[in-house]
């Protein structure tokens, strides 16, 4: 195993997947590939984000870039090889191209536990992952 595509958003649910990615990373001596897909959260309307930034797209990028520096935080004195990229789009497929494009051997992920009638109705992004990728998938919950 060489790489290890890690999928965050920014919440208290990936805190695991970060400690798992970074001990698989370490026994297998593997690079992390750390990826925040800018997307807007349920719950989140756009009189709120426009009333604070100018356009959708700041919002998204102000966001990203604040997830993936906490994201570096968790590596800050590690000897493991860490990239970290930002996408747009649907969260589910940019995770599995960034995996395919970068030829991973394995995705981490974290799920946020949805059950019922929600996740019936926005779906999982781990869920479409785990139905889609083409490598290994460890889901976090």
């Amino acid at each position: 195993m060489k790489k290890i595509l890690l999928p965050v958003d920014g919440s208290d649910f990936c805190l695991k997947a970060y400690d798992m990615a970074k001990s698989f990373a370490e026994k297998f001596d593997a690079e992390i590939i750390v990826l925040n897909v800018a997307d807007i959260e349920p719950g989140f309307t756009q009189t709120f984000i426009t009333q604070n930034f100018q356009t959708m797209d700041e919002y998204l990028k102000a966001r990203a870039e604040t997830i993936i520096e906490g994201a570096k935080s968790k590596f800050e004195g590690s000897d493991i090889k860490v990239t970290f990229h930002i996408a747009t789009g649907d969260p589910a497929m940019e995770i599995i191209d960034m995996a395919e494009r970068e030829e991973c051997d394995m995705i981490i992920i974290c799920t946020h536990g949805m059950t019922g009638a929600k996740r019936f109705l926005i779906g999982s992004v781990a869920s479409k992952v785990v139905h889609h990728a083409s490598m290994p998938v460890f889901v976090i919950r």
